[in-house]
């Protein structure tokens, strides 16, 4: 009995996915520790900064195109990697810069600080405008826990 559980419990051990460590390399690409194996990804994207999500299993990136758009060159790419499905990218165009990343509280979207803000749907990638019901000044619609320092980074903060 005593091994039974022990099996299990280590099964749902194992796969969580949890980022324990995050690295920038370079301009263009992280390597991400988690369960005691790093993960290198490659981005075409000049990484301009990132946040881990307080459980560890989303991260989101944000830079401009490596190949400039030239009828847009404001555009910026937002990237969300899901680490708990085998590291699955989805990757968005915006067409502002993006100042900061933060995940809302108690709901699967994070706010992409813009000029007008932004929800990006943390299940499916998909981006809405923010409501005037949102206030992103006030600290308590978003998560807080004490992250590891690895978890963010902001090249222009």
């Amino acid at each position: 009995m005593n091994l039974i559980i022990s099996t299990i419990a280590s099964f749902f051990i194992s796969f969580n996915a949890y980022a324990s460590g995050v690295t920038l390399n370079g301009t263009d690409s992280i390597t991400v520790d988690i369960n005691n194996h790093t993960k290198t990804l490659k981005f075409d994207t000049v990484i301009n900064g990132y946040s881990v999500k307080c459980s560890g299993d989303k991260i989101i990136l944000w830079g401009k195109p490596k190949i400039i758009n030239e009828g847009n060159p404001q555009d910026t790419n937002v990237i969300l990697v899901d680490l708990e499905h085998r590291y699955k990218k989805i990757e968005k165009s915006v067409s502002e810069g993006v100042f900061s990343i933060d995940f809302v509280k108690g709901k699967d979207l994070a706010y992409i600080g813009t000029n007008q803000g932004l929800f990006l749907n943390l299940a499916n990638g998909n981006l809405k405008p923010v409501g005037s019901e949102f206030d992103p000044t006030d600290d308590n619609n978003f998560e807080t826990c004490k992250k590891n320092g690895s978890w963010e980074f902001n090249r222009y903060p």
